[in-house]
């Protein structure tokens, strides 16, 4: 189904595309944040409806890396939300781990070779696309991960100011000005949750 793509009414989708797409939407399904993922295309569609092919199978795939085992965990407990050696291991990871799935599926190398970047650039931008990408990234989070961040400072995993980083984080890193306005309530409203929260008293065990 393209339904995740209906952000874009009227465009004509390459055949085998059409194809792909239903089985990497089955195959991110299993993935615990597999709403981020859809949420990313979703965003992605708002900001560049004519976004290229390749992006949205960027788009749709670029934190599989922490579906599989051997991956690593951004350090949460000191809020290293922005360690470049960390975010550029996860994203290096992910582009290696569908760029030999997209390989698997039978699709053209040129293909694969315009996905690799978009994932690898997804936490700092760095071009057009990787730009897309990360204020795609950011606007999905905002948009639908806000519970999970308060399940981490609610949790114990990080503090309540390094949940609220993070999510300062997510908004501040985007580059695109369009972007960066549709973001704004959703880090507002993020940051309620957030607070919110972590206000609420704990019963005790």
């Amino acid at each position: 189904s393209l339904a995740l793509l209906h952000g874009a009414p009227g465009r004509e989708y390459d055949p085998a595309f059409r194809a792909l797409w239903p089985t990497a939407t089955a195959w991110v399904e299993p993935y615990y944040d597999s709403e981020h993922l859809r949420a990313t295309v979703l965003w992605l569609v708002r900001l560049e409806p004519e976004a290229p092919e390749p992006l949205l199978i960027a788009a749709l795939t670029h934190d599989m890396e922490r579906h599989f085992p051997g991956g690593t965990q951004p350090n949460k407990a000191e809020g290293l939300w922005d360690d470049v050696e960390y975010n550029t291991r996860h994203a290096q990871r992910s582009s290696d781990i569908v760029s030999a799935w997209l390989r698997d599926q039978g699709m053209p190398e040129p293909f694969v070779q315009e996905v690799i970047p978009a994932i690898q650039q997804h936490e700092f931008g760095d071009s057009p696309a990787g730009d897309l990408m990360q204020a795609a990234d950011s606007l999905s989070f905002l948009d639908v991960n806000a519970a999970l961040v308060a399940r981490w400072v609610t949790g114990g995993e990080t503090s309540l100011n390094h949940g609220l980083r993070k999510l300062e984080w997510m908004y501040d890193r985007i580059r695109i000005e369009q972007a960066r306005e549709m973001a704004r309530p959703l880090y507002q409203d993020a940051v309620s949750l957030v607070a919110g929260e972590a206000e609420q008293p704990r019963a005790s065990p």
